[in-house]
């Protein structure tokens, strides 16, 4: 897709497929087992099978259901849950470039229901990876809860010397080190936490810059799982395609329904218009639950005239404040603008103003970060005067896959507190939360998956659904199907397709007609 398009995606809907659609539900909860390890009964993937009804005819509109049948090595059914599996749709015509993301639901017993809805005509293949064994999502979980594991360091400068000290900062509560020893920063009203190592001789408020320690938070990471548990993040347990019967192909004939009706447009946070149900054609992501417009220059000018946007977050909403700098365009005036508008800017002819800010610490990053310049979404938020032309959107997840879960958790109620003090004060505030989304993973070394496996994003990208699916104030971007089965390579910043795919669903809810 090229933001010179001048097209619509007017997609039209398939009323008994969106009636099966809507009640689909994400993928339940793992089923994990507290149990030792024993290698030869983790889930293997030559072993496991995959079985589906290939007598019946199916047609567009129609849900295709496959079973998994999880065995290990010696071919012996597994009776317990917890595998991770990536499920996609493809198109065997490489003309329609299509896909889609299947839904898993694991039963707790070791067989799972793959359900692919069939958005499109032609021959398909199903592709269904076990990213990790559920022996390997156990040591995920428990490693992620392990507080502290990732090691920060902040500088201190000493204004009579201008020299500085490091000390080692903590992003969860240390009880290691008596009360007195530390420079707790934490603002307990927002539900963040940052203690650091205090000096013996300089007071807290010389702090100046932040950054991660990958060579430390490496060692530490590792030493927290054992070298059989190790073999789990290796092939053939580590992201390795299941086997399909290769029969002929399956053939999804045209829908008998009649006549379509155009899909909704994308207003409120119903369930179905903040979901990502829809399949990929060619470079342009289609919307099965509301009417997704493929934006062209002119039309995002159109469409964010007289407004300003604040996008904060982490770096993949960056991505969008960049995207939009380039497209729209925008200008930075370093006269004139903060450092908020560095990714953005303004346009004085649109009357366009789009402003980004990363989120407060913890920030995983090897640059050294100002720490004063660092701020909380809900002080943004704060802040913020809103109103019918503000709009808003949040990224919380790419920095928060290492830590225990409960820290995005309690971050993100902090969030939605400060969204509804907005809303009384600001009626009319638009409000977007997008979820996470499938990273780059070939070729990473163990602690990566450790502290960033996908296993761990999908868990927040949960917790964001449960938060926000229900709140009238917030439309959740979810954007995680969108990756699953993106034409692109995976990565925790992808390629302009996806970036301007999910751009047309943010302005699709701004300007649904």
């Amino acid at each position: 897709m090229t933001w010179g398009e001048n097209t619509t995606d007017r997609q039209d809907s398939l009323n008994p497929l969106l009636s099966k659609l809507r009640l689909m539900e994400p993928p339940v909860k793992p089923c994990l087992l507290n149990r030792s390890l024993v290698l030869d009964e983790v889930t293997h993937p030559k072993y496991t099978t995959i079985v589906f009804n290939r007598d019946r005819l199916y047609h567009q509109g129609d849900v295709l259901t496959v079973r998994v049948v999880a065995r290990d090595k010696e071919g012996r059914t597994k009776t317990y849950g917890g595998d991770f599996f990536r499920a996609r749709l493809i198109s065997s015509d490489r003309s329609l470039q299509a896909s889609s993301a299947g839904h898993v639901t694991d039963h707790c017993d070791g067989t799972y229901t793959v359900l692919f809805p069939l958005y499109w005509a032609g021959n398909v293949s199903i592709k269904i990876q076990l990213v990790h064994p559920s022996e390997a999502v156990y040591v995920l979980q428990r490693v992620r809860e392990v507080p502290n594991k990732r090691v920060f360091s902040c500088r201190f400068v000493d204004v009579k010397t201008t020299g500085y000290y490091t000390r080692q900062c903590f992003s969860s509560a240390n009880s290691s080190l008596p009360h007195h020893r530390l420079c707790d920063f934490s603002q307990h009203e927002v539900n963040g936490t940052w203690i650091c190592e205090k000096l013996d001789k300089l007071p807290c408020s010389l702090i100046s810059k932040c950054r991660w320690d990958s060579g430390k938070s490496r060692a530490k990471t590792l030493g927290l799982v054992s070298p059989e548990e190790m073999q789990l993040f290796q092939r053939p347990y580590l992201e390795s395609e299941l086997e399909v019967d290769p029969k002929e192909p399956i053939r999804v004939l045209e829908t008998e329904l009649p006549t379509p009706q155009h899909l909704p447009a994308c207003t409120g946070n119903a369930r179905e218009s903040g979901a990502s149900l829809g399949h990929w054609s060619g470079k342009v992501w289609r919307s099965s639950v509301c009417n997704v417009r493929v934006f062209t220059k002119v039309d995002i000018q159109r469409c964010l005239a007289n407004k300003t946007v604040y996008m904060q977050g982490d770096s993949t909403i960056r991505q969008w404040s960049q995207r939009l700098q380039k497209v729209v365009p925008l200008y930075y005036n370093s006269t004139t603008m903060d450092s908020t508008a560095l990714f953005g800017g303004e346009n004085s002819q649109w009357n366009i103003s789009v402003r980004y800010r990363f989120h407060n610490f913890p920030v995983q990053g090897k640059v050294w970060v100002n720490f004063n310049d660092s701020r909380y979404i809900v002080d943004e938020l704060g802040a913020t005067h809103g109103g019918p032309d503000t709009v808003i959107v949040l990224s919380l997840w790419a920095h928060f896959t290492a830590e225990p879960l409960e820290m995005i958790r309690s971050r993100l109620y902090a969030v939605r507190g400060a969204i509804h003090r907005l809303m009384r004060r600001s009626p009319g505030t638009r409000v977007f939360v997008r979820t996470g989304t499938t990273r780059e993973h070939r070729g990473r070394n163990l602690e990566f998956y450790l502290l960033a496996s996908d296993w761990l994003a999908y868990q927040i990208t949960d917790v964001i659904r449960e938060m926000f699916r229900a709140d009238p104030n917030v439309v959740v971007l979810d954007t995680w199907d969108m990756s699953v089965c993106q034409p692109g390579k995976d990565s925790v910043h992808p390629d302009q397709t996806m970036v301007d795919s999910q751009l047309n669903r943010l302005l699709s809810h701004i300007c649904p007609n």
